[in-house]
């Protein structure tokens, strides 16, 4: 079985996350049901997100259920509209760091080279990482070309930031194509701003 894009599959945690915080934002507590029905997703999927958020220490399980009752939770730590990225066992998600640096960097420097904005990083990025995400966004209509690159004379591509539709960085796609979770929308190669 092979996973779906993200612009086609199903509920995602933001879906979820924004649930929580609507339906236990007062300190009510609610069930995987009362999320899933809200999110519109399958229960193993809230359950499992819940399990992470426990662990992570997000939520806390409601110590009043007895005998029968579906178990509860209450939210602990409410950080804002960003849905917590962690696996079941609490742990962070680290993938998406990287391009979230990259992105960051472009809004930040609006002109670049992808030297730039590796430089900028927090985090370690391969060469060969910054400049596929350039050129992808390029082909994509995100970026510019102020200056073409010339590799015999060893000088490497200027690019301009031309579409920023929201912090969360644009995601490449095995398919070859460019979903932008700001906007849910999904560019093609060649697409212009």
């Amino acid at each position: 079985m092979t996973r779906k894009p993200v612009d086609q599959a199903g509920a995602p945690r933001d879906a979820i996350w924004a649930a929580v915080r609507m339906i236990g934002g007062a300190g009510t507590a609610f069930t995987v049901s009362d999320i899933a029905a809200q999110a519109q997703a399958k229960d193993k999927t809230v359950r499992d997100y819940l399990k992470g958020l426990t662990a992570s220490g997000y939520l806390h399980q409601d110590n009043t259920v007895v005998g029968f009752e579906a178990t509860r939770w209450v939210l602990a730590r409410d950080i804002g509209n960003e849905a917590p990225r962690v696996r079941a066992d609490g742990s962070p998600v680290t993938q998406g760091t990287i391009t979230e640096q990259l992105w960051r960097g472009m809004y930040m420097l609006k002109e670049f080279t992808f030297e730039d904005l590796i430089e900028t990083a927090t985090v370690e990025i391969p060469v060969d990482t910054a400049k596929a995400y350039c050129k992808m966004l390029l082909t994509t209509g995100y970026l510019r070309v102020l200056r073409k690159a010339e590799p015999t004379s060893g000088r490497i591509a200027r690019y301009r930031l031309i579409r920023f539709n929201g912090p969360k960085p644009p995601q490449i796609q095995r398919v070859k194509r460019v979903y932008d979770p700001n906007s849910r929308e999904v560019f093609m190669p060649g697409a212009q701003a």
